[in-house]
């Protein structure tokens, strides 16, 4: 608990540092991931391999980061994104409200593959005169610029690479939300524009007449460039890189084919000036990541995060109603003090991934349009005259009612979106009677139902286990049943003993094995032992032999600290163990999925039941991950959503956080 307060404190201490602008977020996110690890108690070699290790961690999406940057540098130097804004004046015509909406639009599709403040300032040097000399007034020009780039950004192929590589989240678990988020946010500006223009009544225009460029335009086929790389990473799943390589080439063939060399260095170089910033965060960023998967730091995290995080009123008050916090570098601004907390969420399992992403894209919103410490913010008050603080007041309520609903849609609508249900409470219930046990009762502790295969000599095998369980302290009985039915609470037995008997026949005799599977009182698995042995021919005496020796390697594995805890408590569980939910999953010769629960686990309360056929998992068929990696994330910790089959039934069970 110590190690816990401390970490906190460094959080916070970090934290003031950042919002006070004391330190930068490239300087303050990986000091604050090796001071928490350092007092955490990790050892100096595990800080220098999280920071060695971390800083290239990240590597893929700093990479794209620079390509990305490329892009940007060839659309802007080119003339492509002059042009784009030109076509757009030219149709907008005298009319402020539908010009001012046009080159939203048109700022709004840039900004999808556009990044850094190299492109906010060449964008928003063309068309904030544009909008200002005609007629619409200096503050609405600004506003609506900034909520028109985080429009666009929303699908911003850096960002979704940042989400794919730090979180695991695959670009189509994240479609449909990313289409319901920039709906929300587009409505948001349109009422502000209607709202901004009733109010504004004289329409003063720019001391500066906007310039028109008179050099001769690109060719229309030109003007798809900045949307190029959009089409090639989401349609036809093309690599981030390669699509912003490919994009950056033909922008520069289709403009400049004789300066293509010169064009496509020179935005390189400048490119990665651009961008130098974002690839230094994105560097600490890494360490941080790192640093989380140290075990002392896991440990010092685990009290920190609570339960409340699977409370989906809590979820849109946090990342909803209070997404403000994500001003001022705060503690839901993925770019500066948050960045801490979700990677804290993430390493604990609090969310599943992709939900965790779609608060990080809500608060985003707030962030992108109303924070005054951002670099585009502080441009564009300087560049029009507005104060920052005007911008701030004019965007906050509607940027932090688009975080609100788009909250709200995660909360409401998980399953549709994401294939997950995060939330208990809203997810649609398994059809299914749902049994607590996971402990068995105080009188059931010692007491070891005996069970009995129907094979020959098996029940002589059952009588001694029962007889040298006796012997040994403990009340064992003989039973028929299935531990597996149903939870713990109410047996009259804390573990289950299923005694079985083989033989078959060689040249030199009959080879006989009595087989002890020890289970939970749950129907979980703890161990088996098997012994067999040779003789002319099987005799009750030599299964009762065998039987004595399966018991007594029972006995041993009894007296273990694990064993203790079964006999006594009805788990084999140590309070160290990491949690479990307690399910695993099997391929059957059908050609299904299927998945084995132990009664009164945590996957048992959700809903799931052994021999349920699983279609998908968290969204996906089963086969789109393949049989061994999808039978791999039933240990993986973490919560998922399955669409399974039972009888006639097709029911959603999502699992929650542990």
């Amino acid at each position: 608990m110590i190690s816990s307060v401390l970490v906190l404190a460094v959080f916070l201490a970090f934290a003031l540092l950042m919002y006070r602008r004391w330190m930068p977020a490239i300087l303050a996110v990986p000091s604050m991931a090796c001071v928490m690890l350092l007092v955490a108690g990790a050892p100096l070699a595990q800080i220098g391999d999280a920071f060695v290790h971390g800083a290239s961690q990240l590597a893929p999406v700093y990479v794209t980061v620079i390509f990305g940057a490329l892009l940007a540098r060839v659309t802007l130097d080119t003339g492509i994104a002059r042009a784009l804004v030109n076509l757009a004046a030219e149709y907008g015509g005298e009319r402020p409200l539908a010009l001012a909406l046009v080159l939203c639009a048109v700022v709004a599709v840039l900004f999808t593959s556009l990044s850094g403040l190299g492109a906010i300032i060449m964008v928003g040097s063309i068309v904030l005169p544009v909008m200002m000399t005609t007629g619409v007034p200096r503050t609405i020009a600004a506003t609506m610029f900034l909520m028109s780039f985080a429009l666009g950004f929303i699908f911003n192929i850096v960002n979704w690479t940042f989400y794919t590589k730090f979180f695991g989240v695959g670009q189509q678990e994240l479609m449909r939300y990313a289409v319901v988020l920039a709906v929300i946010d587009a409505l948001a500006l349109l009422v502000y524009a209607f709202v901004a223009f009733r109010r504004e009544r004289a329409y003063a225009t720019w001391a500066v007449a906007a310039e028109r460029d008179r050099r001769k335009t690109v060719a229309w086929y030109a003007l798809v460039t900045p949307v190029l790389p959009i089409v090639l990473y989401f349609a036809l799943h093309v690599d981030p890189m390669l699509a912003f390589v490919f994009s950056a080439i033909y922008g520069t063939l289709v403009t400049r084919p004789r300066q293509a060399v010169q064009t496509l260095v020179a935005a390189a170089i400048r490119g990665i000036e651009d961008v130098a910033p974002a690839v230094l965060l994105f560097v600490g960023i890494g360490v941080l990541l790192a640093a989380t998967g140290v075990p002392a730091l896991r440990a010092a995290f685990a009290p920190l995060v609570g339960g409340w995080t699977s409370n989906p009123l809590a979820f849109v008050a946090i990342f909803g109603l209070l997404s403000p916090l994500a001003l001022y570098r705060g503690p839901l601004n993925p770019f500066g003090v948050g960045i801490a907390v979700f990677t804290v969420l993430l390493a604990s399992h609090a969310l599943p991934p992709v939900i965790l992403v779609a608060a990080i894209m809500a608060v985003v919103q707030v962030q992108n349009v109303c924070d005054p410490t951002n670099t585009a913010n502080v441009w564009v008050a300087n560049f029009t005259g507005v104060g920052i603080d005007t911008i701030t007041k004019r965007t906050l309520p509607y940027q932090v009612a688009v975080a609100t609903v788009a909250a709200i849609a995660v909360v409401a609508a998980g399953g549709p979106l994401f294939g997950v249900h995060a939330f208990a409470s809203l997810a649609q219930p398994a059809e299914a009677a749902t049994l607590s046990g996971l402990y068995a009762d105080p009188a059931a502790a010692g007491h070891v139902a005996v069970d009995a295969a129907t094979a020959p000599f098996a029940k002589a095998a059952q009588a001694e286990v029962v007889s040298r369980l006796d012997a040994a302290g403990y009340h064992a009985f003989d039973f028929h049943g299935d531990p597996n039915d149903a939870g713990c609470a109410g047996k009259p037995y804390a573990a289950y003993v299923y005694v079985s008997t083989s033989q078959f026949r060689l040249i030199e005799g009959d080879d006989v094995d009595v087989g002890l599977r020890l289970e939970d009182c749950g129907g979980w698995i703890v161990d088996e032992w098997h012994d067999h042995s040779l003789a002319a021919q099987a005799t009750a005496a030599q299964v009762t032999t065998l039987a004595d020796q399966g018991a007594s390697r029972l006995l041993a594995w009894a007296a273990s600290p694990r064993g203790r805890q079964l006999f006594a408590h009805g788990l084999a569980a140590l309070p160290s163990d990491p949690p479990s939910y307690y399910y695993a999953m099997f391929k059957t010769v059908d050609g299904n999925m299927r998945v084995y629960v132990r009664a009164g686990g945590p996957a048992y309360d959700a809903g799931l039941r052994t021999n349920d056929v699983i279609d998908k998992l968290d969204g996906k068929y089963w086969w789109e991950y393949g049989t061994f990696q999808t039978q791999a994330r039933a240990y993986d910790g973490k919560p998922h959503s399955f669409e399974v089959h039972r009888g006639n039934q097709t029911l959603t069970i999502q699992l929650g956080a542990l």
